[in-house]
């Protein structure tokens, strides 16, 4: 049989969403979902059943609430992935400006295809937009922007990425 884990939101983190939380109504809770899940997010990498169920009760809100939210947008992830998540946007703009080929050279380096994972890499998806075409062809590490990239500039980037401590 197997024991139900329960997972309990830090003090610091319970504090900062409080913080948050006194910028709305009293009765207004969810607008605390997002930030409370980035914070947990950033914590345990994603987001877990148990992690939804703890934001519930800790805002009083349905765990649905919640979960709609967990699942709804890209930028949570609800299973185990890599350290690193990459997205590359392969919208118009990229696309003119060979992201074809710069995904293509990442899956080759990173010996891994668009929605798989490794240990340090999760090869999250090709975005339809990132929103910086000025800077094509783009992608995003861990939510940081990289503009106007080669392969060179992928293996610099990669490299900062191994050599992190």
């Amino acid at each position: 049989m197997q024991e139900n884990i329960k997972y309990n939101i830090s003090s610091e983190n319970s504090s900062k969403i409080n913080q948050w939380l006194s910028k709305f109504p009293d009765d207004q809770k969810k607008p605390a979902i997002i930030y409370a899940l980035h914070l947990i997010q950033k914590e345990n990498k994603y987001i877990k059943s148990e992690h939804v169920d703890a934001v519930a009760n800790f805002l009083g809100l349905k765990k649905i609430d919640v979960y709609e939210v967990a699942s709804f947008y890209s930028m949570f992830e609800t299973e185990h992935v890599g350290k690193h998540t990459i997205s590359v946007c392969t919208n118009v703009s990229c696309m003119l400006n060979g992201s074809d080929e710069i995904l293509q050279y990442i899956e080759n380096k990173l010996k891994i295809k668009v929605g798989e994972s490794s240990e340090k890499y999760f090869l999250k998806d090709e975005r339809e937009c990132l929103a910086a075409c000025c800077g094509a062809p783009m992608m995003q590490v861990d939510h940081k922007y990289y503009e106007n990239l080669t392969k060179e500039k992928i293996d610099l980037i990669l490299e900062g990425l191994e050599n992190e401590k």
